[in-house]
């Protein structure tokens, strides 16, 4: 299987993504979900399945931070970001659809719990930009 160019400008950009959205991740982790599961915010089975997600998203693209800089195939890039991005994006859909609103967009999440609001952002935002230049990067031939 061929293997991604890192060195190129968008395996340079994706990867740097890439580190963004495991600093989002950890961000959001250590602020909110480790605190909701410690605390039992959204109920018990709620809490422990968020709990995991998000060790997941980061166990995902941390495994995938560490496999590319010896070199990937674009198939293992694309499917580990875009499993990490579902594990980002599970919990925050979930509790919406129970609530109704989508509180990271709302400013009152932004003042309650500010490094989450920033580490959901971050992690969202790194690990799309990253599984877009993960379909635009060049393989080795």
């Amino acid at each position: 299987m061929a293997k991604i160019k890192i060195s190129s400008p968008p395996g340079v950009v994706g990867l740097l993504f890439l580190i963004a959205g495991i600093v989002g991740v950890v961000l959001q982790f250590v602020d909110h979900y480790l605190v909701s599961f410690q605390s039992s915010v959204y109920g018990e089975p709620y809490d422990l399945i968020f709990f995991i997600l998000s060790i997941a998203a980061m166990a995902f693209m941390g495994i995938l931070l560490l496999v590319s800089l010896a070199g990937c195939p674009k198939a293992l890039w694309i499917v580990f970001v875009f499993l990490g991005l579902a594990c980002i994006l599970f919990a925050p859909i979930f509790i919406s659809v129970q609530i109704g609103t989508f509180y990271y967009v709302e400013n009152v999440w932004y003042q309650l719990l500010p490094m989450d609001f920033i580490g959901f952002w971050l992690a969202g935002g790194g690990a799309l930009v990253a599984l877009i230049f993960g379909f635009i990067m060049p393989t080795e031939e």
